[in-house]
This record gives structure tokens, C-alpha cells and sequence, in this order.
């Protein structure tokens, strides 16, 4: 590991956030519900905890949500790519997203790729709790982000499925030869194995899934027998450690 890497994580959701470092965790649940509530229960989280240097934030997927683009025709330089995928934003989302900060995984010239957005106002704010804790934010990227990273090489390079799941949100990838071939995301209420069965089926139609393919499953807060899942089709759940949000801080 390098010695410039982040020694502090955070992990911010709408219910409970989380900052470890080394073998010390601390969480709290949210009093107040949205961004300012997380905020604030992480600004109470810090002022007790003495840490100090650079830290790698991840995001509930509610706070910073992903989108699947498809790869522009000409290569383009890391500037005219945020650009262009502001730009492309707007269009599907109005206005609103040429505004957004974005973040995107660098993938092979025409491969579609997985871009996380940011309120831009949300980001200044969580850089001033982080400031005042004496914390430098190194990266601030969606769950999705950093999970992909850790997890795609144990996910292999054929057809397969890869759903994150935390309480009230659902996101999942569509995989083949190890790229992303679909994302949907979309809000759930009540039970989480019945919703991810509801989406899998219809995205797997979409598809034209010929012979159930493996599903891998990685789960924040929630604890739920993902093998009821199964129907024919291979069920990996993915360790999501002892603590709530390990599955977003990578423990």
C-alpha cells in the first residue's frame, strides 16, 4: 500500500455513517433525515475521534447516484470527457445535470462505462465537515465506484449479474467478459430479496438470459437470506463484515 493512500474512511447513507481507520470503527445513525442529517451526525462522529490527514469517502448511492453511458465516438482528454459526459447528462436529466459533479471508471476506448454524480453544493459541504476535523478528502466517489474496483476480478469475465443493496436503494449490473453491459438503479420499500427477484427478472428478460446466470450480491445494513434467490441460478453473496457499512468502507 502506498504510503500516501487514505488512512481515513468515511461512509455516509441516509440512516447511519461510519469512519474507520486501521482496526478503530465508529458509527452513528442519522437523526435527521437527507444530506444535512448524514452531515451532521458525521461532524459528531469526527469531534470525538482525534483523527487527522487524508481520507476516501464513499457514498450511499442515494446521495450520489450512477449511470451506465455509452463510450463517445473519439477519444477525449480527461477535461472534454467531464464535458461531454455533462453534456450527455443534461440531455437524459435536464439542465441540472450539466451542474453535477461527476466521476467516472476509465474503461477501453467504446466500452460503456459507470458515471457517479454529485450535487456540487453537497460536496463543498461535506470538504468543510471534513476540514474542520482536520481531514483533507483524498476521493469522494459512489459505492458503486469503490466496490467495482475491489470486487471485479473475483466477479470473473463471463455473464453474470452484480447487485449492491442498503436500505431503500438497489443498483444492478448487468456483466459480460468482465465489462458492464447494463445498470439499473431504482428505489425499494419492504422487502429487499423480493425486490432484487422483481428487478433481476426483468432485466434478465431484457437481456435474453438464455440459462440463468450467477448472481453475486453485496449488502450494506441489510442481512437478508440472499440464497432465496436462487430459482436455478447460482447465488454468491459477498462478505459484507460485522459491521453495518463495512460493505461501503471495504473491511
Amino acid at each position: 500500500m502506498s504510503l500516501l493512500s487514505p488512512k481515513v474512511r468515511v461512509a455516509l447513507t441516509p440512516g447511519r455513517v461510519a469512519v474507520a481507520t486501521g482496526r478503530d470503527y465508529r458509527e452513528a445513525a442519522v437523526a435527521a433525515p437527507g444530506w444535512a442529517g448524514a452531515l451532521e451526525a458525521l461532524s459528531t462522529l469526527l469531534a470525538g475521534s482525534a483523527l487527522s490527514g487524508r481520507a476516501s469517502v464513499t457514498l450511499s448511492h442515494h446521495f450520489a447516484p450512477v449511470h451506465l453511458l455509452t463510450a463517445p465516438s473519439v477519444a477525449l482528454k480527461p477535461i472534454e470527457m467531464q464535458g461531454w459526459i455533462r453534456d450527455t447528462l443534461a440531455k437524459q436529466f435536464g439542465e441540472a445535470g450539466r451542474g453535477w459533479n461527476v466521476s467516472w471508471q476509465a474503461e477501453p476506448p467504446g466500452e460503456p462505462f459507470v458515471v457517479g454524480t454529485l450535487d456540487p453544493a453537497h460536496l463543498a459541504e461535506l470538504e468543510g465537515v471534513l476540514r474542520a476535523a482536520s481531514i483533507k478528502p483524498a476521493e469522494v466517489q459512489p459505492w458503486l465506484a469503490a466496490s467495482w474496483n475491489r470486487q471485479r476480478r473475483r466477479l470473473g469475465r463471463g455473464r453474470g449479474w452484480y447487485a449492491l443493496v442498503e436500505p431503500g436503494r438497489l443498483t444492478l449490473l448487468g456483466l459480460e467478459k468482465g465489462r458492464v453491459r447494463s445498470l439499473r438503479s431504482s428505489l425499494i420499500q419492504g422487502d429487499a430479496v423480493a425486490a432484487l427477484a422483481d428487478l433481476l427478472t426483468r432485466e434478465a428478460l431484457l437481456a435474453g438470459e438464455a440459462e440463468p446466470e450467477p448472481l453475486w450480491v453485496e449488502s450494506a445494513v441489510l442481512r437478508p437470506n440472499w440464497q432465496e434467490l436462487d430459482r436455478g441460478r447460482s447465488v454468491h453473496p459477498l462478505p459484507s463484515g460485522r459491521e453495518a457499512l463495512s460493505a461501503l468502507l471495504g473491511n
